[in-house]
């Protein structure tokens, strides 16, 4: 019964990918001036920029290459992901090491799949299952802090909002704080607050931002941490 049970559950799994999967292409969308397409002609795939430049994708398997979209659903918004039953595109360009059954579209040049997590064709994560985006920039997973495709922070788990002044948000760790993924070091990084109105204190000193960094009320300037932005692998 046991081992009935075990090949029903295998044959539904392969059911299900296979529906996902080799299905017909999807239709290219529509053009724009403003945004990339893909297109298939005669079985082959091609990427054409919002330039006009047209290039071929040689390893792209026509039959099941599909646009993914994100957005909700009932409203999709076309993207520059793609994947047929092998791999998965950005731009034209497969992201190596991409699962393209379980790939998901985080943000306009930013994507998941069950392991992974990709910047353009870049990986940066290998912890997808804690990863969340933080703001249009900032991201984070159970170990590392990211804006964009840098690591600002080894230390994930201290990461913490703090405030926000105007349109600028702040955020510290154990060591620093940050701004536009910048990390500045103060006087006493745990009593550091946000007061208001552009105004931090710690146990020391009263801090003011004024878009490029902070001053203390010494007069001093703060400093940029040295090395605040580290390659994410190699």
């Amino acid at each position: 019964m046991l081992i009935l049970l075990l090949i029903t559950g295998i044959c539904l799994t392969l059911v299900i990918t296979s529906l996902l999967l080799l299905r017909p292409a999807t239709q290219p969308f529509a053009p724009s001036a403003s945004f990339d397409i893909y297109q298939i002609e005669n079985k082959l795939v091609y990427y054409t920029e919002n330039d006009g430049r047209k290039s071929l994708i040689p390893d792209a398997h026509a039959r099941t290459f599909q646009i993914l979209t994100a957005g909700s659903v009932g409203q999709p918004d076309a993207s520059l992901y793609a994947r047929d039953f092998d791999q998965v595109y950005f731009r034209g360009k497969s992201i190596p090491g991409a699962n393209p059954v379980h790939f998901q579209i985080l943000g306009p040049d930013l994507g998941r799949d069950d392991r992974h997590v990709f910047k353009a064709h870049h990986l940066i994560s290998a912890d997808a299952r804690n990863f969340k985006c933080l703001d249009e920039h900032l991201s984070k997973d159970s170990h590392r802090v990211y804006f964009d495709d840098q690591v600002i922070s080894e230390n994930a788990g201290h990461f913490r909002y703090i405030g926000k002044w105007q349109k600028t948000s702040f955020y510290k760790d154990q060591s620093k704080v940050f701004v536009n993924g910048k990390g500045y070091r103060v006087a006493d990084i745990d009593t550091f607050d946000y007061a208001g109105n552009g105004i931090f204190t710690d146990r020391y000193q009263v801090y003011k931002f004024h878009g490029d960094g902070f001053q203390s009320n010494s007069g001093q300037p703060v400093f940029r941490a040295m090395m605040q932005f580290q390659p994410v692998f190699g």
